[in-house]
């Protein structure tokens, strides 16, 4: 039995792990489980080759196997949240650390981590202080903590801007290209301020790439849906008005809170 990864859909489902592409166990492993509750190593093996191509169900598999199996997954799930935490916690700004994602985050972030390009952006939208930032970051814990090796950046708008503003260099094209195709992007304050007709131009372009692409994106805004394309434009307000769900967040200025 090869090390390799499986090319059809496992059961994870039935096997209880997340979705995702894993690598078969390894033959000598295989072979010792199975010896060491009496089963025969070659119909083991063979039985779980058959269920990694698709020619045999969970429920076919016997429960030594699928307890085997399962124990075998869990493990690469768990080498996986770990990196992908790492990851999280390299990245993630420090006010933002421990920020907890709810069901409806982390419902999301399970569909991302199976189907990323079929599954709908998010657009946050609330007053300021409301806690969209907060909520975006809170998010992508959630798709940490799926073990997905999604890799994900984090915009604000201003910042964006600044990144892919034009520069003498031949980097230019690559740094855009490095940030309208990350497989995961959040894009925080959009529409904060009135754009200019190049940073409008830019916010089509990288909008559009992602809209054409279906890559999942995380936008947070303060203006509702109806006042967004006079502000970055109706072509990108169309585009993310079909790209994403909504999620409106209301509630007081939290950062003035106490004062």
């Amino acid at each position: 039995m090869n090390r390799h990864h499986s090319t059809l859909t496992l059961d994870c489902a039935g096997l209880g792990v997340p979705p995702g592409a894993y690598a078969l166990p390894s033959e000598a492993a295989a072979r010792d489980h199975a010896t060491a509750v009496g089963l025969d190593p070659e119909t083991f093996a063979a039985h779980l080759r058959e269920h990694f191509t698709g020619q045999r169900t969970v429920t076919e598999l016997a429960p030594e196997e699928v307890t085997f199996l399962r124990a075998e997954l869990d493990h690469q799930v768990a080498e996986r949240r770990a990196t992908a935490l790492d990851y999280f916690t390299r990245h993630v700004p420090l006010r933002f650390a421990t920020a907890a994602p709810d069901d409806v985050a982390r419902d999301w972030a399970a569909q991302v981590a199976a189907a990323p390009h079929a599954t709908k952006s998010l657009l946050l939208v609330g007053p300021v202080g409301v806690g969209k930032t907060h909520y975006a970051f809170a998010t992508l814990r959630a798709v940490a903590d799926t073990g997905s090796p999604i890799r994900w950046q984090a915009y604000t708008a201003a910042n964006l801007y600044a990144a892919l503003r034009p520069r003498d260099d031949r980097r230019a094209d690559s740094d855009y290209e490095s940030i309208a195709h990350a497989p995961l992007l959040l894009i925080d304050d959009l529409g904060a301020a009135k754009l200019t007709e190049w940073a409008e131009e830019v916010t089509y372009r990288l909008i559009n790439d992602r809209y054409e692409r279906c890559l999942p994106s995380i936008l947070t805004t303060n203006l509702v849906p109806g006042k967004l394309g006079a502000t970055i434009g109706d072509r990108v307000a169309s585009r993310i008005a079909e790209m994403c769900d909504r999620i409106p967040l209301k509630g007081n200025d939290r950062r003035k809170a106490g004062q």
